[in-house]
């Protein structure tokens, strides 16, 4: 029985010193007698939880009105700054000033642009160029220009042979002409040297043109390198055809440059020409005779240099009458919507057409060209191929001329321009370095079936194929006439 009691009562005291552990600085503050000690322990432990309650729920509450008050100080997110395709609009509000260049002043900058829309043997003649510059310039101006200043543009008509004539006018006025392209581009580049105005044009043709001081294309054209992208598909997929091959070209400089750099760099992985034919640029009376030479040489092969309507539309037809059966490759001025309805009856189906640009038709695959066809559609103007190349262009132009900020003068923007590495145009076409002045070894192959224009290489839509395999280098009598120094400029206007 003492055991047992002294047991408890070891029991008793463990429990009382446990308890008193429990709360001890609240309960010694708040209670004056032990005898009171379970109660008041028990009492403020119920205080201290209503307490801690309410404490939660004011601090709940502040918490939710200092969040509604933190929503309700914070500021919008800025609006996302538009885009075409993956490139920032370089168009917008600014406050740019000065004089700084000719045609250059506090609220505007006036530059050209140009085609041959107005020549006879075929009228609206890449009228895709002004239509698509006028349209770019346009939608610019709406975003606020080029860091304020407004955008003027003046659309010359060069009609082949009057190219001189365009750039004696622009020489004196123009801040810089800006997504053009000329056919017979030669014909005015001594003018344009002498006047050194400068230039980012669409796209050039002529060895002075595509090495000229002063100039950068968005994908270089130049005389001395070509991209065999075509030539290798061909190549691949008609290896028969490569052996009895032919050109046939239109009887001016545009053309038959074209054609020499053909038959300088095509050889170079297997090809062999047995004719090479010319026609009046202004359109033959009879193509028969060109049909039947060809046919009489079992040519398999033909690269037709020139413009789809009327010229190669004629000569396919003749063909088609004759039975004359061969593949044809072609330049890509042929991918437009003037010459793809023409085929409706399918007679210049089995033409072939290179590229470095996506195609229309694949849109959902390019914002850029979606964008494209967009700004083309709410303005009207014809859509083509040469009309992204004016688009690449201007955009390399204003993304340059932005970088220039109120110090805007040609030599500024020729700089900013060369020093852009990686040019797409937003995605329009394969990747580029403008200012090297060097082919990309890129490209896509369509071809024209009744219509329609499909993809053939590569097949994956939005797609292209780059091989250094492809970059061919050589040179013409062009390229020499040039007169190229180490970096490739030419010298032919101003030695």
């Amino acid at each position: 029985m003492r055991l047992l009691l002294k047991l408890l009562s070891t029991f008793i005291a463990i429990a009382l010193v446990t308890s008193s552990c429990g709360g001890s600085e609240r309960v010694a503050s708040s209670s004056s007698s032990e005898t009171n000690t379970s109660s008041s322990v028990t009492q403020a432990n119920e205080n201290q939880s209503t307490a801690t309650q309410e404490t939660d729920e004011s601090n709940s509450e502040d918490a939710e009105t200092q969040t509604t008050n933190d929503a309700e100080e914070t500021p919008p997110p800025e609006p996302e700054a538009p885009t075409f395709g993956n490139l920032e609009w370089p168009c917008g509000p600014g406050a740019a000033n000065g004089a700084t260049d000719q045609g250059v002043t506090d609220e505007s900058i006036l530059i050209g642009g140009g085609d041959d829309r107005g020549f006879v043997g075929s009228l609206g003649l890449n009228i895709t160029q002004t239509d698509t510059i006028q349209a770019f310039v346009d939608t610019c101006n709406e975003m606020g220009g080029i860091l304020g200043r407004e955008i003027i543009v003046e659309l010359y008509d060069a009609k082949i042979f009057e190219v001189s004539s365009v750039w004696l006018d622009a020489c004196p006025r123009m801040f810089m002409m800006v997504g053009e392209g000329f056919a017979v581009d030669g014909f005015g580049e001594e003018s344009r040297v002498q006047c050194e105005l400068a230039h980012i044009p669409a796209w050039t043709v002529s060895a002075a043109a595509a090495h000229g001081p002063w100039m950068i294309q968005p994908v270089p054209n130049p005389a001395d390198r070509m991209s065999l992208s075509i030539a290798a598909w061909i190549s691949d997929n008609y290896p028969d055809s490569i052996t009895a091959s032919a050109t046939v070209y239109g009887n001016f400089g545009a053309t038959i440059e074209n054609k020499d750099k053909v038959l300088a760099s095509y050889p170079q992985i297997g090809f062999e020409f047995e004719k090479n034919l010319e026609y009046n640029i202004n359109g033959e009376d009879d193509w028969t005779p060109f049909i039947l030479s060809l046919k009489d040489s079992d040519i398999k092969h033909v690269y037709f240099t020139g413009t789809c309507l009327p010229n190669y539309q004629a000569f396919r037809a003749s063909a088609a009458v004759n039975n004359f059966e061969a593949i044809y490759s072609v330049d890509p001025n042929f991918y437009e919507d003037s010459c793809r309805r023409a085929n409706s009856d399918g007679v210049m189906n089995g033409t072939f057409i290179r590229s470095a640009y996506i195609p229309f038709e694949e849109r959902n695959a390019s914002k850029a060209v979606d964008d494209y066809l967009k700004i083309m559609d709410a303005s009207g103007g014809e859509v083509a191929l040469l009309g992204m190349q004016t688009a690449s262009a201007f955009m390399l132009w204003a993304t340059a001329a932005k970088a220039c900020g109120s110090d805007l003068t040609r030599e500024c923007v020729l700089n900013e321009a060369d020093a852009i590495d990686e040019w797409t145009g937003g995605g329009l076409h394969v990747p580029s370095d403008p200012g090297v002045n060097e082919t990309p070894p890129c490209g896509l192959v369509m071809e024209l079936v009744n219509d329609s224009y499909r993809r053939v290489f590569p097949e994956e839509p939005g797609t292209y194929v780059c091989d250094e395999s492809w970059s061919s280098s050589f040179t013409t009598e062009w390229s020499e006439q040039a007169k190229l120094d180490e970096n490739r400029v030419s010298h032919q206007f101003t030695d």
